[in-house]
């Protein structure tokens, strides 16, 4: 495995990973996962890319509860003492909360490690309509802040009238939008990526593909007509590499997901390869 990689660069930037502790912080969402609730540190993740040429790491907010986000970036940033490779953080902000926004940036922008800001809204879409949360990731702009999008198919029309009203945000689409793989979502994919990767100001990362795939039972074949579409539409200029790391657990490991992926871009040229596995997360967020 390890070669495959290593014929085409030296190292590589995991642009999606999630840490949390869960004696320290909640995570409500995990009830619905018990394959991954546990505790998981900067260590475990070492443990998992053995071999693997990881130079730097993305940790992205985890969904704990919304009170604790502060907690959530100090609990990351003292795990980056333990493990320098953590290169930045993509945090938890009340981006729709005119009271608390601008307080919320101020605090964030003093750790130094936070590179962006992702605020979920599947279980709610028309917060983009809301003037009060375009107002709030117009804001994210002037700190050098992206905005990660993590939403799946359903919520993608959306977070389009977002975007448009945000030209300056540079925005990082998670996931490729979570196609729904296993269950035929092949058309949508197709008509979403057309659009969103029209927008220049929009990056997007190959992460959290096995997990929409079937979970036990995914193939090369399931994914590979997905990865090669958004080279197609984004060109390897916009594409990150993202492990999505605990949460590949659920239908992978590391090691797998990674070898598959490698496997799909084959055909790709070697500096093709580095822009997706370094240099754009590098330039995107600032490492």
């Amino acid at each position: 495995m390890f070669a495959i990689i290593e014929d085409s660069m030296k190292e590589i930037i995991d642009s999606h990973v999630h840490l949390w502790d869960l004696e320290r912080l909640s995570y409500p969402w995990l009830k619905t996962e018990p394959g991954i609730m546990r505790t998981f540190l900067a260590r475990d993740y070492n443990e998992a890319v053995a071999g693997w040429p990881v130079g730097k790491m993305v940790v992205v907010q985890g969904e704990c509860d919304p009170k604790s986000y502060l907690d959530e970036v100090r609990f990351i940033n003292a795990q980056a003492v333990e493990e320098p490779r953590i290169q930045g953080i993509v945090a938890y902000a009340p981006v729709e909360d005119p009271r608390m926004i601008a307080g919320a940036l101020e605090e964030l922008a003093k750790v130094p490690l936070v590179r962006g800001i992702r605020r979920m809204y599947d279980d709610h879409p028309p917060l983009c309509y809301s003037k009060t949360f375009i107002e709030g990731v117009k804001r994210l702009a002037p700190y050098g802040f992206t905005f990660d999008i993590s939403v799946k198919p359903h919520a993608i029309p959306a977070t389009i009238r977002m975007i448009e009203k945000c030209p300056e945000t540079q925005f990082v689409l998670d996931h490729l939008g979570k196609p729904a793989i296993a269950g035929g979502g092949w058309a949508a994919y197709r008509e979403h990526m057309a659009v969103l990767s029209s927008f220049p100001h929009v990056a997007a990362k190959i992460s959290g593909l096995v997990t929409e795939a079937r979970r036990s039972a995914w193939t090369d074949d399931d994914l590979a007509p997905y990865v090669h579409h958004a080279v197609e539409k984004w060109g390897v200029d916009r594409l990150l590499f993202g492990s999505d790391w605990p949460v590949v657990l659920l239908a992978s490991s590391y090691a797998k997901w990674i070898d598959t992926l490698m496997h799909i871009l084959r055909d790709i040229t070697p500096e093709e390869k580095v822009k997706i596995f370094y240099s754009n997360a590098a330039r995107i967020y600032r490492l």
